[in-house]
């Protein structure tokens, strides 16, 4: 199912450069919808590297002490 969301989603990207490089930018109309369509596209990046990260948390957290110290943030 993830691989699916994934390939859809990639898809949608490639369809809006598509949709950008020939749709007429002159028309209010298609500015507004290619803005529309770049902020959803934004918001879905933005909520999947969130539950990427997430997910990369919770792998780290079942860890053991020495594995941890290899993905910890200090120097």
């Amino acid at each position: 199912m993830n691989l699916l969301i994934t390939r859809i989603f990639r898809i949608m990207w490639l369809l809006f450069f598509v949709l950008l490089v020939f749709l007429d930018r002159d028309v209010f109309e298609v500015k507004v919808g290619l803005i529309f369509f770049v902020l959803i596209l934004t918001a879905i990046t933005i909520v999947r590297a969130l539950e990427s990260k997430k997910e990369w948390g919770e792998i780290v957290n079942e860890l053991d002490e020495d594995e941890k110290e290899l993905f910890s943030h200090k120097s």
